[in-house]
Parts: structure tokens; C-alpha cells; sequence
């Protein structure tokens, strides 16, 4: 009877040696720790917020003032004084200036010298008129004759009346040598000194001055908005000079016309400036309120991610998310206006919103509040 061969035996043997080794192997290692699972992200959940969102247009403006002239003098003449100065508050009336006229007295000496003899010819044309109505019944004096005295004492009246007319005209401008403010307000430069010649036709300006108890700006509004547009809406302007204040004022006219480089059209705001805290010339941003929506859903800027011209926030629903697109509408800064979308429950997530996806879980985490915005911007749809 003939055994195995060789060949196969050793075969045999070393699989069953190669088994019992792995087997042995696997018993002294034992069994390995379990992979710990995964934690959903932390967020930070709030609920949409309610706020009367006022739709505003904002423009960068200038300062100016409502009322400035240049003031000078209608009296050709030297000026003698000068009796105000650059920055100086003054009142309607108040004296800024005097002017030493050339011949003025002179003229107004003469004129009244003139009328003295115009006076003297007017009344004894009178006496002759009085005389010859007398004789008239008489047959004294003819017709002819009376009609002749008539018309010289009526030409010496007029002559009379008109140097009268002439010395009135000359105490005008030789009071005019005393230059008086036409309105309160304040001198914003003074031009000339003691000694210039001023007065027409060489003179120019003594003083500016400029009406500063209101001041106003003009704030530019594109044409797409300006059916929303009226006189007496409300307006506030911010000046970079007093970052702390708001200054509120109304629409108080607007231009007739476009401006045809920029297709946009001035509204004009009066400020009340009593306390003289703003001066013509200050830089800020002038906003116009076209409309309020009372009782707006909002949501944190940060809660909104934009994909493919999309707006998307992500709404939690227990320990879950959902991405949920939405229509926008007045841009506050720190805050956005959703006009669909979003209902009055809902809770979107304003932290982490990076890391989620549709239907992902969340754990939901704490924020310290932060302070709501109180200044909208533009709208924008």
C-alpha cells in the first residue's frame, strides 16, 4: 500500500502552520478601541427680529450756508473803518463800516444853496400869480398875461421839487456811507482794509457775511427713486466733524430739473443750526426717508450667503437645518431686510453658518447679544 508523497505532506503542513500562527496572533492582540463618532457643529441660533425698517436714499453732501453776500459800498468813496472782523456774530443793522465820500458834501452843500434860490424864485412867482388873479376881473390884465404867470409859477414850483428831490437823494447815499448788515448772522471774511477805494466802478466787497442760524444741503437722488420723492419728507444728516450727533431736517424744495451728467436731482434740507454747532463747509452723509415698513422681518448680515446671484440662511428646526432662500430688501450695515422666505417663527443660524448643509445636525451654542443698528441705508432690492 503506497502512503502520501512527500511533496504534498509538506504542503499541508504549512497551512495548517500558517493558520494556527494567525490564529494566535489574533487571540494575543484582542480587540482594538472603537473610532469615537463625530460631533455636528456648534452654531449660534436666534430668532428673526421684528423692526420698523425705514427705505431710505443716502448721498454724501456738503454744508452750506442758506443766505451769503458779498457786502459793499453804492458810494464811490475811501473806506475810513473797518468795525467787525472774521468770525464775528452780528446783528441785523449793525454798523460794519465806514466811507469817507469823495465830494458828497460837497454836491449835498451846493444842492441846498440851490434850492434856497428855487424857493426865493417859487415864491415870488406866487406873488406875481396872486397879483395878476386879482386884476383879471378888472380888465387890468389880460388873459394872455395871467396864463403866462400861471405857467412861470408852476415852472418855479417844479424847480423847487426837484432840487428838493436832489438834496434827498444825496442824504440817501451819504447815508449809504455807513455800511449796515442786512441780516443777523456771521462774517466769514473780511476783504478790505482802512484806506482801499471802494464804491462803483473799481470798488469790490468790504465783508462777506453768511445767514448761519439754518444751513442747508443738497442731497442727489437718482432718478429710479424719485416718484417717491416729496417736499416735507423727513431727512437726518451725519457730519463726519460730529460723529456722536444725527441732525434732523425736511425736505424743504426740490430742483426742477436732472442734472444730465449724473441723472440725478438735488432735494434740499434745512438744518437748525441755533446752537452753532455746524459751519458751512462740513463734510458728511444726508439720508432722505422715502418710507417706513412697520413691523419688518431682519436678520443678522452675517446669517446670508449669496450663491449664483441667490440669497440662502439657514433655518434650524429642532437639531436640524435647512438652507432656505430669500428675497431681501432695505440693507441696514449689520442687518438685512427679508421680504420672503422666512416666517415669524423661525430661528436661522447667525454663527457657523460656513460649516452646515442641507439636513445636517446641529448643536446650538450662545452669542453675546449684539446691539441693533439704528441708522438703515439705501434700499436695495
Amino acid at each position: 500500500m503506497t502512503g502520501p508523497s512527500p511533496t504534498r505532506y509538506r504542503r499541508g503542513f504549512g497551512l495548517g502552520l500558517g493558520l494556527t500562527l494567525a490564529i494566535a496572533s489574533t487571540c494575543g492582540r484582542g480587540p482594538g478601541p472603537a473610532p469615537k463618532p463625530r460631533l455636528p457643529p456648534l452654531v449660534v441660533v436666534l430668532p428673526v427680529e421684528h423692526r420698523d425698517v425705514a427705505v431710505e436714499v443716502r448721498a454724501p453732501v456738503d454744508l452750506r450756508s442758506l443766505v451769503q453776500v458779498e457786502v459793499g459800498s453804492k458810494t464811490l468813496g475811501y473806506l475810513d473803518a473797518v468795525l467787525v472782523d472774521r468770525g464775528d456774530a452780528i446783528k441785523r443793522g449793525q454798523l460794519l463800516a465806514l466811507v469817507r465820500p469823495s465830494d458828497l458834501p460837497e454836491q449835498l452843500t451846493g444842492a441846498r444853496s440851490a434850492l434856497a434860490q428855487a424857493d426865493s424864485a417859487a415864491a415870488l412867482a406866487r406873488a406875481d400869480l396872486d397879483r395878476a388873479t386879482a386884476l383879471a376881473p378888472k380888465g387890468v390884465v389880460s388873459q394872455q398875461e395871467l396864463q403866462q404867470v400861471t405857467a412861470r409859477h408852476a415852472q418855479a414850483v417844479s424847480a423847487a421839487e426837484a432840487v428838493r428831490a436832489q438834496i434827498g437823494a444825496l442824504a440817501v447815499r451819504l447815508g449809504e456811507t455807513r455800511i449796515a448788515a442786512p441780516f443777523a448772522g456771521v462774517v466769514v471774511q473780511r476783504r478790505l482794509d482802512p484806506g482801499a477805494l471802494v464804491g462803483p466802478p473799481g470798488g469790490g466787497a468790504i465783508v462777506t457775511l453768511a445767514k448761519v442760524d439754518v444751513l442747508r444741503v443738497f442731497i442727489s437722488v437718482n432718478e429710479r427713486e424719485l416718484s417717491a420723492l416729496r417736499v416735507g419728507q423727513d431727512a437726518h444728516v451725519e457730519f463726519d466733524a460730529l460723529p456722536e450727533r444725527s441732525f434732523k431736517g425736511k425736505v424743504v424744495r426740490l430742483a426742477p430739473n436732472l442734472d444730465p451728467g449724473t441723472r440725478t436731482l438735488d432735494a434740499e434740507v434745512d438744518l437748525d443750526n441755533k446752537d452753532g454747532a455746524l459751519r458751512p463747509g462740513m463734510y458728511g452723509r444726508g439720508a432722505i426717508v422715502l418710507a417706513v415698513h412697520p413691523g419688518a422681518l431682519a436678520v443678522p448680515a452675517g446669517a446670508v450667503q449669496f450663491s449664483d446671484g441667490r440669497k440662502f440662511v439657514f433655518v434650524a428646526e429642532g437639531d436640524v437645518v435647512h438652507r432656505r432662500q430669500i428675497q431681501t430688501g432695505t440693507d441696514g450695515g449689520s442687518w438685512l431686510e427679508v421680504t420672503a422666505g422666512l416666517r415669524d417663527q423661525d430661528r436661522v443660524v447667525t454663527d457657523g453658518v460656513d460649516l452646515l448643509a442641507e439636513g445636517m445636525k446641529i448643536r446650538v451654542g450662545t452669542a453675546a447679544p449684539v446691539a441693533s443698528s439704528t441708522l438703515s441705508a439705501p434700499s436695495s432690492k
